[in-house]
């Protein structure tokens, strides 16, 4: 009788060990392959989503953020409630992406952002976002796309919170932090490159390419000009 009840014992102690030990595999912190994206990176794919035009229009900061929430790692699940780029709760991932969590992880960059951009879109009619999209400042802040998607990011209820107290410390989250923090830290994120409001970051023009020789105001001679065109080719 001793024999078996020790017996039974290991089994239910070893039932135990396998449960505690698959409860601590649930929670590991990376689907798929881990991945390192730029933030210009995520602005491109920024770029390319259903993501409203007026947020597209400072999006540089979006790849800043994507930095941030997630160290450009798509596959990263947090622990408790949030996967991905940006960092989407579980309910969110569902209802924006159509899967779980373990599925999205393991989707590409910008199918991740499309989903990210549908849930942002919803986001921007709630009241607290309007408020926050009328001002050109708050709390001394420049609104632009990344305070609003930390809006949305941090939750528009507690968004609201914010905008209620009139400061950026009307509201922290577990970690401390705020929605302008958030925003803060999105922008030093973002690829220095980058320029708003353009299909295409980094140096677009003559005039963007930094140089020391002078080119326009010493320019070459017809003579040694690499490329020579005559009359008749005109």
């Amino acid at each position: 009788m001793c024999t078996r009840l020790s017996g039974l014992m290991f089994v239910v102690v070893l039932c135990a060990s396998i449960s505690w030990f698959g409860a601590g595999r649930a929670v590991a912190g990376q689907y798929c392959e881990r991945t390192n994206y730029s933030a210009q990176q995520i602005t491109d794919a920024v770029r390319n989503s259903p993501l409203r035009d007026d947020l597209k229009g400072t999006s540089c900061s979006l790849g800043g953020l994507g930095r941030f929430e997630s160290g450009g790692n798509k596959g990263n699940y947090n622990g408790s409630c949030c996967t991905g780029i940006f960092q989407l709760n579980n309910a969110n991932v569902q209802k924006y992406a159509g899967t779980d969590r373990s599925v999205y992880g393991c989707m590409s960059l910008q199918d991740q952002v499309d989903a990210w951009a549908k849930l942002t879109n919803d986001g921007y009619n709630s009241s607290a976002v309007r408020q926050l999209a009328s001002m050109s400042t708050f709390d001394g802040q420049k609104v632009d796309a990344s305070l609003i998607a930390a809006c949305i990011q941090l939750g528009t209820g507690n968004c609201q919170k914010m905008l209620n107290s009139g400061t950026c410390s009307g509201f922290a989250d577990i970690n401390g932090t705020t929605i302008c923090k958030m925003a803060n830290n999105a922008g030093a994120l973002a690829d220095p490159n980058c320029k708003d409001g353009q299909a295409v970051c980094g140096p677009s023009g003559p005039g963007d390419f930094p140089t020391s020789t002078g080119i326009a105001a010493n320019p070459p001679t017809a003579g040694s000009a690499s490329i020579i065109v005559a009359p008749t080719d005109v």
